[in-house]
């Protein structure tokens, strides 16, 4: 079912959001909740977005996953997205703030990521075909800055994996495509955020963008090899 949605935009010092009838309110408070996740965010990576990052609202979950931003059909455990072209978040208003303060500073880690990987002053602006760094890596990093520790819910996932043999090698865990990326890859951020400090993150995601490939990356940054942190 599609509705006709009748869109207006709030302009802030780095965000343009759109939002529909209905929304004004939340979607004033998504953009002060967007302004203070770009401020933590921006002085964690080093990193400044140059222009104004797209962010799109939808009232509910169903309006959400009618989106014609990406082709793709967004199943109902999608809380969010961040398209790489165009470099639009989007993602719908699910009742809880708590909720959607995590999946949009989790959307918010992409944007940046996408900007620094892919920008065009490194002739990356297509990121498709090029080089694409592994899914833990990417939603790893996303989940961590969003959440800033390992919550419960990973805690959970790592005590079952240990105990039932499926904790698996970093070298393995970039060839899966499953929700164990977010989890594992939590973890492993809130590992190296607690060993070697938050800010070694966005020199790996520098340096990543330079060199695209996290094995050196690591061993630059960290002056240690992948196979060996992942021991660790």
């Amino acid at each position: 079912q599609y509705k006709d949605f009748k869109w207006s935009v709030i302009e802030t010092e780095h965000f343009r959001v759109y939002f529909y009838e209905g929304e004004r309110a939340a979607a004033l408070d998504a953009a002060r909740m967007a302004e203070r996740a770009y401020e933590r965010l921006s002085t964690i990576l080093r990193h400044e977005i140059e222009e104004k990052v797209p962010l799109i609202l939808y009232a509910s979950h169903t309006d959400f996953q009618s989106s014609n931003i990406t082709a793709d059909l967004l199943p109902e455990g999608t809380g969010g997205l961040t398209e790489y072209l165009k470099r639009r978040v989007t993602l719908p208003f699910t009742g809880g703030y708590g909720d959607l303060d995590h999946v949009l500073t989790h959307e918010l880690v992409h944007a940046f990521q996408i900007d620094v990987l892919y920008s065009k002053g490194r002739g990356l602006s297509n990121p498709f075909g090029t080089y694409a760094p592994p899914t833990w890596f990417m939603e790893g990093m996303a989940e961590y800055l969003s959440v800033t520790h390992v919550d419960n819910l990973t805690q959970m996932w790592l005590r079952d994996a240990a105990l039932q043999g499926y904790l698996i090698p970093l070298d393995i865990l970039s060839q899966v495509y499953d929700i164990r990326n977010y989890r594992f890859g939590q973890s492993i951020f809130a590992y190296i955020g607690t060993r070697f400090g938050d800010d070694r993150i966005g020199e790996l995601l520098r340096r990543t963008a330079r060199t695209r490939s996290v094995e050196k990356s690591f061993q630059d940054v960290l002056g240690i090899t992948l196979e060996k942190f992942g021991k660790d």
